[in-house]
């Protein structure tokens, strides 16, 4: 038997968090661009979809797509959550397998 972790039913593969209380659920790697973020060319942005819940308004996460490069931007103040952690996060569902 296998344990999935979904976020409103969706299979999980990384989660970020921030020191802020903000989650990211990222469900799909998407494609790469190349992204302009705050007048800088990033080459080869990997675009991810998932559920983003920011701290500021929990109440309005929702699913869209979420540049990687913006999350590594945000350097020491946000981190993957290991995957043992998972179902510790906010609004995650453990689902076993068979």
């Amino acid at each position: 038997m296998m344990e999935i972790i979904t976020i409103q039913g969706e299979p999980i593969i990384e989660v970020y968090e921030s020191f802020d209380g903000s989650y990211w659920y990222i469900t799909e790697k998407l494609y790469k661009q190349d992204s302009i973020i705050d007048g800088k060319i990033y080459r080869d942005d990997q675009i991810l979809y998932g559920y983003a819940r920011l701290s500021a308004f929990p109440e309005y996460a929702e699913f869209g797509n979420i540049s990687e490069t913006e999350l590594k931007l945000l350097g020491s103040k946000i981190w993957k959550v290991p995957k043992q952690n998972w179902k510790l996060c906010p609004e995650v569902e453990a689902k076993v397998s068979t």
